[in-house]
C-alpha cells in the first residue's frame, strides 16, 4: 500500500516538476526549494506576527475590538500586516505539506534522513498548535468554531477524557 501511494505521488510530482522545469528552469523550480520557501515564510509570519502583537490587546473583552482597531484604525499598516500574516501562514502550511509529501514520495525519510523526517513531522504539529492559537486571538465566531472543533478532536483521544470541551461551549464566552 505504501509503495503504491509513493509511486502515485512520484508520478504526480514528476509531471508537475516537468511543467515547472519548462516554465522556470531547473535552478528556479519552486518544488526543489519547498523547504527554503517554508523557512522564508516562517520568518515573514514571525515578523508580521510581532508587529500585530505590538498593537493587540490580549484580554477576552478587548481582543475583538483591538482587531477592529488594527483593521480600520491603521487601515494601511494594520490591514496590510494582517493580510500578509494570514496569507503567509496559509502558504507556509501548504508548502510544508507539499515538502512532506514530496520527501515521502521519493523515499527521502529512510537511512541518514530519518532524524530530519522525524523533526519535520513534529514541526507540523507545532505549526498546527500555533495555528489554533492564532485563530483564538481575535475571539470571534470563527475562533469559536476552530476551538470547538479542535477540542472535540482532542476530547476524542483517551488522554483528555472529554474535559477540554467544557471550557468553550457557552455562547457567552465569545464576542
Amino acid at each position: 500500500m505504501t509503495r503504491r501511494l509513493q509511486s502515485l505521488l512520484q508520478w504526480f510530482f514528476l509531471r508537475v516538476e516537468g511543467l515547472f522545469n519548462a516554465a522556470f528552469g531547473d535552478r528556479l523550480n519552486p518544488l526543489y526549494h519547498l523547504g527554503s520557501i517554508t523557512f522564508f515564510l516562517f520568518w515573514v509570519v514571525g515578523a508580521s506576527g510581532l508587529y500585530l502583537y505590538a498593537f493587540f490587546e490580549t484580554s477576552v473583552a478587548g481582543a475583538f475590538s483591538s482587531v477592529q482597531s488594527l483593521t480600520h484604525g491603521q487601515w494601511f499598516a494594520g490591514g496590510i500586516m494582517r493580510s500578509l500574516h494570514r496569507y503567509a501562514s496559509d502558504a507556509m502550511v501548504v508548502t510544508m505539506l507539499l515538502h512532506l509529501l514530496r520527501h515521502f514520495a521519493f523515499d527521502h525519510f529512510r537511512g541518514f534522513r530519518w532524524f530530519s523526517w522525524f523533526t519535520g513531522v513534529a514541526l507540523i504539529w507545532l505549526v498546527y498548535v500555533s495555528g489554533i492559537n492564532g485563530y483564538m486571538l481575535p475571539w470571534d465566531r470563527m475562533a469559536q468554531f476552530v476551538i470547538v472543533t479542535s477540542f472535540e478532536w482532542f476530547d476524542s483521544l483517551p488522554t483528555f477524557g472529554g474535559t477540554l470541551m467544557r471550557n468553550f461551549i457557552t455562547p457567552a464566552s465569545v464576542s
